[in-house]
């Protein structure tokens, strides 16, 4: 999926114009107001830019367009909350989003970022502030979704209003409710696993200088990069390319780099990836496979290299299409050395963590 392309220096510009003139009475081609347009547009970017709170939703909100449209169940996506709106109804909010499913099926999505920590934290969303939404949603005759990122777990939940717990003024939910009750199965997300561990084997160019440095660092030139899955060398490109995506963007753990010799002479090094804890390596080798990470997961981690720096928000979207941050598993795809799992998780609307 690919970003329309538009000329933003030339019409989102002139539509702040307007949209502040409207305010401060700011007329065209009159210097005077280019220049206080300038000053106000100034000074709220410096505010916005030391406000975090903010700078992390909307780059949360930008980050669930790339996730969605990667993820492949989509045949639109559209920013609704944006532009003018007139109506004779006060009571009204645009969600963030219009998603247009391969089904035909219609959406409104709103995106909320969650930094609660602890699993049974609730999540709270106001009474009157959904119902603005659903009266709007209502109008355009399409149902409403909340996509909610829990930032701590690097996970997305989608839900209907329905999936909360209704309060006298708010709906609230916590991650394990959440994640039971979760749609994002409707947008292509799914479960991916495989066989641990996956490695990579960085190889050193034979004539070229390789050596091991006094404080334990590995000095060569790569001339090759081979692949792994369960100690079994990954041949095929398209399962290179997949393994590559795995070990780049899922949860498992690096281990240190192991050096490898071929008698005295430095050969390379190699690199695992496996579940981080010992009960689900054990777990692995009962059932034959290891969850990697939910792919909505894997695309959120992709994201977030182009815009976070150690911990701080550095941009708050990408000029790259979502089909880069996407893993791309061909249809019917049957693994030769890189078997893969996909499961596909269906909300239980009945859950409770009562039970």
């Amino acid at each position: 999926m690919k970003r329309i392309k538009r000329n933003p220096g030339r019409f989102e510009v002139i539509d702040l114009y307007t949209a502040l003139g409207r305010e401060h009475g700011f007329k065209v081609s009159e210097d005077e107001d280019a220049r206080e347009f300038m000053g106000l547009v100034k000074s709220s970017l410096k505010e916005s830019f030391e406000d975090e709170k903010l700078l992390h939703g909307k780059r949360v909100e930008a980050m669930f367009a790339h996730v969605a449209g990667a993820l492949g169940g989509c045949k639109l996506i559209k920013q609704e909350d944006s532009g003018s709106m007139f109506t004779n109804d006060d009571d009204l909010q645009a969600p963030d989003y219009l998603i247009v499913l391969k089904t035909g099926e219609r959406i409104f999505v709103e995106v909320k970022n969650c930094h609660v920590r602890n699993l049974k934290s609730p999540f709270v969303v106001q009474n009157d502030y959904i119902q603005k939404l659903e009266n709007y949603a209502q109008i355009n005759s399409a149902p409403l979704k909340f996509a909610v990122f829990f930032s701590q777990f690097n996970k997305w939940v989608l839900l209907s209003k329905s999936s909360f717990a209704a309060h006298k003024t708010k709906f609230t939910i916590n991650f394990i409710e959440a994640m039971a009750k979760n749609e994002m199965s409707i947008i292509g997300d799914r479960m991916i696993g495989t066989k641990p561990p996956l490695s990579v084997i960085f190889v050193a160019d034979p004539e070229k200088e390789a050596y091991i440095t006094e404080d334990g660092q590995a000095n060569f030139i790569i001339s090759d990069i081979k692949f792994y899955c369960d100690r079994e060398e990954i041949t095929d490109e398209t399962e290179k390319k997949i393994a590559f995506y795995l070990v780049q963007f899922s949860k498992w753990s690096e281990s240190e780099g192991e050096a490898l010799f071929e008698g005295e002479l430095l050969s390379g090094v190699k690199l695992d990836y496996q579940p981080e804890h010992q009960e689900e390596m054990e777990d692995a080798h009962q059932q034959g496979f290891a969850i990697i990470d939910h792919l909505s997961s894997m695309v959120s981690t992709a994201y977030k290299q182009h815009t976070v720096y150690e911990q701080r928000v550095i941009a708050l979207d990408t000029a790259a299409d979502p089909e880069i941050f996407s893993l791309e598993i061909p249809i019917g795809y049957k693994g030769d050395k890189l078997p893969l799992w996909q499961i596909e998780l269906r909300p239980n609307t009945e859950f409770n963590i009562s039970m």
